[in-house]
């Protein structure tokens, strides 16, 4: 594994409970730099809808944010994936800019967007061209620590993401904080559980990664879970360098089944992971991944299946999505990769600047923001 991991991807993974209590420390816990008042002060006084801008790693953080609230939020609550913002968004929203590296050219594009709309906006960042521009606006900037690929900083991004929000009066602050304090604990745990110096006899994410190596993987949830299966098949493509899809329940049982009537040759190549919740499945739910578990045992070279620990929604959906972090890894390893270089993205990006040169003309127009 050492001889592989030659960037540390699996120590960062085992030590990422201590990015939620970094965030929580400095931005919740400590009176000194509680950021309740910064954020209060600075949100609009009504807000008609919350955005979230970000791409990868950095916006898998507001899905896993909009997946937690969305049944306790009175306001639509939108994840942003593109160069720009759709038409519903005015002033009266208010705007969540993530980008791990501050230099995402989709994010910045989104945020002068944003800025030419009248939005307020509270950025994410580690700094770069983001937390340039955050100063020429007078938006408010909350920093993380940076140096990791922004997959692996998604505790920092999530966490202060959930910190703000929990400020905003939308939601119950002190329930949303109690449940992030829960959810470090069962990291915490989940940690000395999964980690390196555990066997395979003992460790279950080295006993999944092993069922499903030399496969193509299908990770199948229901929508408790939508942003943690999408969270797992990005794992899997970025730290595994393994193809890798994700559908969810009951949606996939109207038209993805009917896939696996292919040739039971081509289905041996495929496996298929599981994301369960007995407490959270309704008795449909549960017939239909029932029926779809049946269909995959005679067709799916593998099938594993994977169940949440915690009791608050949000403890329960980072248990899986950190499960999902350890098994990555391990089979990155298993397939002779080293789980941190993505060097077609970076090729992608080298070609761009070739041939497009976004970056430059975002720099121009961020340039160009003033505060209002």
């Amino acid at each position: 594994m050492t001889a592989l991991d030659r960037q540390g991807m699996l120590d960062i993974v085992e030590g990422a409970p201590k990015f939620m209590k970094w965030c929580l420390d400095e931005y919740e816990l400590d009176g000194k730099k509680n950021i309740e008042k910064s954020v209060q002060k600075f949100i609009p006084k009504k807000i008609s809808g919350i955005f979230i801008s970000g791409m990868g790693g950095s916006a898998i953080s507001g899905d896993v944010v909009k997946d937690w609230i969305i049944d306790t939020i009175k306001v639509p609550v939108l994840v942003v994936r593109d160069y720009q913002l759709p038409a519903c968004i005015d002033a009266s929203w208010l705007g969540f800019m993530l980008s791990y590296s501050g230099g995402t050219e989709e994010t910045l594009s989104a945020y002068v967007d944003a800025k030419k709309r009248g939005v307020k906006c509270i950025c994410v960042t580690s700094g770069g061209l983001m937390e340039e521009a955050s100063k020429k606006t007078g938006d408010l900037c909350l920093k993380v620590p940076g140096g990791l690929q922004p997959r692996a900083a998604m505790l920092y991004l999530f966490t202060t993401l959930a910190i703000a929000m929990a400020n905003c009066k939308l939601l119950d602050k002190k329930s949303m904080i109690a449940d992030l304090q829960e959810s470090l604990s069962i990291l915490e745990m989940i940690s000395r559980r999964l980690g390196k110096s555990v066997s395979l006899r003992e460790n279950l994410a080295k006993q999944h990664a092993a069922a499903v190596q030399g496969t193509t993987i299908i990770v199948y949830g229901f929508d408790f879970y939508q942003s943690c299966v999408r969270r797992f098949k990005g794992q899997l493509n970025e730290n595994s360098k393994n193809p890798a899809y994700y559908d969810v329940f009951p949606e996939l049982n109207h038209n993805e089944t009917v896939g696996w009537e292919v040739d039971a040759a081509v289905a041996r190549h495929h496996s298929c992971i599981l994301v369960r919740d007995p407490a959270q499945e309704s008795k449909p739910l549960a017939v239909r991944i029932g029926f779809t578990k049946q269909l995959l045992a005679s067709k799916a070279k593998a099938i594993a299946e994977l169940y949440p620990e915690g009791k608050s929604r949000i403890a329960r959906m980072l248990s899986i999505m950190y499960t999902a972090d350890f098994i990555s890894v391990y089979l990155a390893f298993l397939n002779g990769a080293d789980p941190t270089p993505v060097k077609y993205i970076q090729g992608l990006k080298d070609e761009l600047a070739r041939k497009v040169n976004v970056q430059a003309d975002i720099s121009a127009r961020i340039a160009k923001l003033a505060k209002k």
